[in-house]
């Protein structure tokens, strides 16, 4: 799978919201994603002349980045290349792929439907680790889209994984990166992202 089809894949990752059976206020991570993604999708299918296309993309990136460690998504999909960048490039990558993110978001769901999703399932995967298994209908297809969420220290409940029908969208970027940081430069990455973020 490559990076566009990775970056468009994204943009069903992201429009699901989620509730399950009653919890303590304050233990219900689930509860708070369902309240940010639905006020994405609140922006999405705001008048367009209300709100901008590009002041959309900003307040979508703002309420992401209170549940989805796009910094964290990304490090760990980086893996051990993570620590061959500069500070300066680490910086530079989150928010080239935090942006191309958001792009393939917008593009995709702005004028379509909003999403019905059902939940199949929550597991408890230990150490404050939990995956909330989703099956999401968009327009005519199902995607079975689980997401797994961590609490963070300073940051409460976290989305650092989504799966796809199984397969983890860290394990693919990795498995990406791994190649790119054969026979390229963490300068050719970046270069590779504006321009795709330009295009």
């Amino acid at each position: 799978m490559n990076l566009k089809t990775l970056l468009s894949s994204l943009a069903v990752l992201f429009i699901s919201s989620v509730s399950l059976p009653h919890l303590h206020a304050e233990a219900r991570p689930e509860r708070m994603l369902e309240e940010t993604i639905a006020e994405v999708l609140d922006i999405l299918h705001a008048d367009d002349q209300a709100i901008p296309a590009e002041a959309k993309r900003t307040k979508i990136l703002t309420l992401l980045n209170e549940r989805f460690s796009f910094d964290i998504i990304i490090r760990r999909a980086l893996g051990r290349n993570w620590n061959a960048l500069s500070d300066k490039q680490q910086t530079e990558i989150t928010n080239l792929i935090s942006d191309l993110l958001i792009r393939a978001y917008t593009k995709e769901l702005q004028n379509g439907p909003k999403p019905n999703i059902a939940i199949v399932r929550t597991e408890d995967l230990g150490s404050n680790k939990i995956e909330i298994v989703t099956s999401v209908r968009y327009k005519s297809n199902f995607v079975s889209v689980s997401y797994r969420l961590a609490n963070v220290k300073g940051r409460g409940w976290q989305v650092y994984d989504v799966l796809i029908e199984g397969v983890s969208m860290v394990s693919n970027y990795r498995k990406q990166f791994d190649e790119h940081f054969q026979t390229k430069s963490a300068a050719d990455l970046l270069e590779v992202l504006q321009r795709k973020l330009e295009s």
